[in-house]
């Protein structure tokens, strides 16, 4: 460079980086308050051009002024003349006099730290991914604080997040808003060979396999209780979800049953047909074979159901 001003024969192979967001200390701003060097800078350039005056600061302590990239560009080319061509801008920039700037990697560390008790309450193994954060974040004065509100619940998946800005009281001065995926990698059952509705899902027929439980399309079957049958088709290495298993039915839809209606006198006897499935205590549906009339009857055993009557 020829006096800071104008470009000399031999192009520079280091550019100028204006930053997204900066903090100056006087009523002008300085280009190395709101610029870095990028490349192999000679000796003692950048702490020439690193004095050089720009525009003023912002009248307010610790109030921001936003500029776009157009308007950066243009302050830019008239303060620095041919400098600019050798700049680097930003989509736009933030620039506070006075206060504190927290960068977006201090923001990344924050959310980690303050997830971390969360994510060990999760099965498996869970980590945070895809951080969606905001670029910065400015305190106008050095007792204020930023904090990440509590979740009030985590589970694999995106997870929407909150920052505050908070003054010494506590009280909020500023909220920002952010989210972060939750990746949780667990075993889960899935079929080790084809099995199709009301087949018996014993312990033989299904493997584990580990997966992201965030990608999974609803909650996983447990492998718990039983006995257990297929509701619907599944198919192999297929996850075995909660809703494809059931449990074995005590009746089933079409059984030829004996309907016991019971009286504080009377106690009568019908057959009746199924005309739904359950397990024993529940109330199914079923058609008196004589009346052809249905009627609701809790299921007792796998040959009758029981309705009480008041008489």
């Amino acid at each position: 460079f020829a006096g800071h001003g104008t470009v000399s024969s031999e192009a520079p192979t280091w550019r100028i980086r204006f930053l997204d967001a900066a903090i100056v200390s006087g009523p002008v701003v300085k280009l190395g308050e709101v610029a870095v060097p990028v490349g192999n800078i000679p000796a003692g350039e950048w702490e020439a051009l690193a004095s050089k005056e720009l525009w003023p600061s912002p009248g307010e302590t610790g109030k921001a002024m936003n500029m776009t990239r157009p308007r950066l560009q243009e302050a830019v080319v008239r303060t620095m003349k041919d400098l600019a061509a050798y700049c680097l801008f930003p989509a736009s920039m933030a620039v506070q006099r006075g206060g504190a700037l927290i960068g977006k990697e201090d923001i990344k560390r924050l959310v980690e730290n303050e997830l971390a008790p969360y994510l060990a309450t999760l099965p498996g193994e869970a980590q945070l991914s895809d951080f969606r954060l905001p670029p910065y974040a400015f305190l106008t004065h050095t007792g204020q604080t930023l904090e990440l509100e509590s979740p009030r619940k985590i589970s694999a998946g995106r997870l929407s997040l909150r920052l505050v800005v908070r003054e010494v009281d506590g009280s909020a001065k500023q909220k920002l808003t952010g989210s972060v995926f939750v990746d949780c990698w667990a075993s889960v059952p899935v079929a080790a060979s084809v099995m199709n509705r009301d087949d018996l899902l014993d312990h033989g027929k299904v493997t584990f396999k580990r997966v992201n439980l965030a990608n999974l399309r609803g909650e996983h079957w447990d492998g718990k209780g039983g006995p257990w049958r297929v509701m619907r088709p599944v198919s192999v290495d297929q996850i075995i979800y909660k809703s494809d298993v059931g449990h074995i039915p005590t009746v089933r839809k079409g059984d030829k049953l004996t309907l016991v209606s019971e009286g504080k006198t009377v106690l009568l006897s019908v057959p009746v047909e199924a005309l739904a499935e359950d397990g024993a205590g529940e109330r199914i549906m079923v058609r008196n074979l004589q009346s052809r009339k249905d009627i609701f009857a809790t299921v007792r055993d796998g040959k009758t159901v029981v309705v009480h009557s008041t008489r």
